[in-house]
Order: C-alpha cells, then sequence, then structure tokens
C-alpha cells in the first residue's frame, strides 16, 4: 500500500477551486429553467446551465480518479473523531451530488420528468447548498479552532 501524500497536488486544488466556481454558478444564480436563487439580475440561458453541469460532472470524473490513484492526505488528527468520520462521509455525498446534480436535472430538461424535476430542485439542490455551508465551517474550524491548517492543503498545497 503507498503512504498518502501530505498535501492535495495542483491538479487537485485547480479541480477543486475550478469546481467551487462552477458549483457556485449553478446555485447561486436564477435559472431561465424557472429555478430559484439569488435576485442579482443575471440569467444565465438554459444551455449555459447544462453546459456548467455536465463539465462539473466530467472534472468530477478526473478529481476522482485523482483520488483514487494519487490519495488525499489524511484527515488530521488534530479534529476530534466524529469530524473526521463525518469529513470522509461528507466527501463521498459531494461525488454523490457531482454526478446526481447534472444527472437529474439533464433528466429534467430534456425527458421533462417531474419525479427528477424534484429531485433535482427540492432535495438534491438543498442537500447540495447544506453540504456545502457544512463543509466551509469545518474548514474554517480545521484552521481556527483546532489548528490543523487542513485549509491551508487546498489554498496553497
Amino acid at each position: 500500500m503507498r503512504p498518502l501524500p501530505d498535501t492535495f497536488s495542483r491538479l487537485q486544488r485547480a479541480l477543486h477551486w475550478g469546481m467551487v466556481a462552477l458549483i457556485a454558478i449553478n446555485l447561486a444564480l436564477p435559472q431561465a429553467m424557472g429555478g430559484r436563487g439569488l435576485a442579482l439580475g443575471v440569467f444565465p440561458s438554459e444551455a449555459q446551465h447544462i453546459v456548467i453541469g455536465c463539465t462539473v460532472m466530467a472534472l468530477a470524473v478526473l478529481r476522482l480518479l485523482l483520488r483514487l490513484t494519487r490519495g488525499v492526505p489524511p484527515e488530521p488528527l488534530g479534529a476530534p473523531r466524529v469530524f473526521r468520520v463525518l469529513a470522509r462521509l461528507g466527501q463521498w455525498v459531494f461525488y454523490a451530488l457531482f454526478f446526481a446534480m447534472p444527472l437529474s436535472g439533464l433528466l429534467s430538461y430534456y425527458l421533462d420528468d417531474p419525479t427528477a424535476r424534484l429531485l433535482h430542485a427540492e432535495i438534491l439542490r438543498p442537500l447540495f447548498c447544506l453540504l456545502i455551508a457544512v463543509h466551509v465551517c469545518l474548514a474554517l474550524a480545521h484552521q481556527f479552532v483546532w489548528r490543523t491548517d487542513m485549509l491551508g492543503k487546498i489554498i496553497r498545497g
């Protein structure tokens, strides 16, 4: 078994922050598809929304392959064990959402499937937003409460 890396690679960090930006765009901005978002006066077209979602899914494939082949740094021991277990679980839920959100959106849009629409907009979207909020809070806890520098590993490597 190969040893785990001490930090995230440049490519892993670029994929992480690129996906953050793309996901933020698709979650925060109102969509021409009738979705709710922040009223910023910007309405990406349906095509832009779909392209961003498919791009996130494609980047997630690459990110998952890197995770499985290169590995990721271990959870720092400075954090309580329950949070380390939840962090590992949360990472895999993120991966599931990276695929489930675009796929349910595509089914909703192209097949006009009401179940997929409900899943996409009313179940997965709020779950994604909640998971992101928890993820950010825990990253800040790692940095400022437990002082593990886990945040530094994804920012500067």
